[in-house]
């Protein structure tokens, strides 16, 4: 069981939730000592509304000279609202990340105020850079960044993640945001998706029974796929290649044809239906539909097209289009009218 998470700081503005897919919003609070996300608020509230699981981060300054005190002090001071409904997170990556003692000095300040262990963030590389034995230790969870490449994967398809991180210190990990490039239906643009390795109950115990459940070992993606081998479909676009990536695709007036059977399904690859065993590779984005054979009918006397086209759920304009007939009201007995 896992959860879609999203994070938020200011340059997302006010975002549409209700139309967006996800089940757990972790949003940007403060950053520093003095700054104060002005959209934090609003977005905290309207997911608490929607009944979903929520998290707040506070974005270290520790390279400026700030004390973990002065900060955490910070953070506790602007989020105290939040306490017992919120997972509070540490966002580790300002150009000091070196300062281990730093960090782990913070997480114990904001432990102590929330009553539950807070979560840092960092990347992958950072993990692995540095000594966080004392950090893993002390079992503050790992919510770890590692993106495969920027293309934009879409409402939650993790086919192009890519592996998971690989870390030292800590055995698991609670969360891996694996795109920056996240698209979601109902939102204009760019989002961090994270996939959260535990339910919702497993969540509520990171934010108020200060008792940090030891998640899962994260498991590979299986990617899901809407379509099945055998299926005769019609594209827009396609790729010559199952690892080709948008910027490749080649328009489908420019094929032979702009439909095809899939015969095979490479799990995992970007574009991993093949059509015909050689005609082009496609992913779901691509694919409009089911294919359908041209279908003619005979004309019988007493035949009229309005009459015709009745029976096939269409109306006579279009018939007379589809068979470049100059008259409707001309037709003849034998006459193979198309109708699909």
């Amino acid at each position: 069981m896992s959860l879609r998470v999203i994070d938020a700081a200011s340059h997302q503005g006010d975002m549409a939730q209700g139309n967006m897919s996800f089940d757990a919003l972790i949003v940007k609070a403060t950053e520093g000592c003095t700054y104060v996300n002005p959209y934090c608020e609003g977005e905290f509230q309207e997911a608490l509304k929607l009944g979903k699981k929520l998290g707040v981060y506070h974005f270290a300054r520790n390279a400026n000279g700030n004390t973990p005190e002065a900060e955490a002090a910070f953070f506790i001071k602007n989020t105290k609202g939040y306490i017992g409904k919120a997972i509070p997170v540490l966002d580790w990556e300002d150009t000091d990340p070196s300062n281990v003692a730093w960090a782990l000095k913070w997480l114990q300040l904001v432990e102590k105020a929330y009553g539950c262990k807070p979560l840092i963030y960092m990347s992958e590389s950072v993990v692995n850079r540095y000594d966080w034995s004392a950090v893993a230790g002390a079992d503050y969870g790992l919510w770890c960044a590692k993106y495969k490449d920027s293309v934009p994967d879409y409402n939650w398809d993790m086919a192009g993640a890519g592996p998971a991180p690989s870390v030292k210190y800590w055995k698991t990990m609670a969360l891996w945001q694996w795109t920056s490039a996240g698209r979601i239906d109902g939102h204009g643009g760019n989002l961090d998706c994270s996939i959260f390795y535990g339910d919702a109950a497993a969540w509520d115990k990171y934010v108020g029974k200060g008792n940090t459940p030891t998640p899962k070992p994260p498991k590979p993606a299986t990617p899901t796929h809407k379509h099945k081998v055998g299926e005769h479909i019609v594209f827009s676009t396609c790729y010559a290649s199952s690892s080709d990536p948008i910027s490749k695709a080649i328009q489908a007036s420019k094929m032979a044809r702009n439909h095809g059977v899939i015969t095979k399904i490479q799990s995992g690859a970007r574009n991993p239906y093949l059509l015909d065993a050689d005609l082009c590779w496609v992913n779901d984005g691509d694919i409009r539909g089911a294919y359908q054979a041209e279908q003619y009918y005979t004309v019988k006397s007493g035949d009229t097209l309005s009459g015709i086209a009745a029976k096939y759920g269409t109306n006579y304009q279009h018939l007379a289009q589809l068979n470049g007939i100059a008259d409707p009201n001309k037709i003849y007995t034998g006459q193979k009218i198309r109708v699909k």
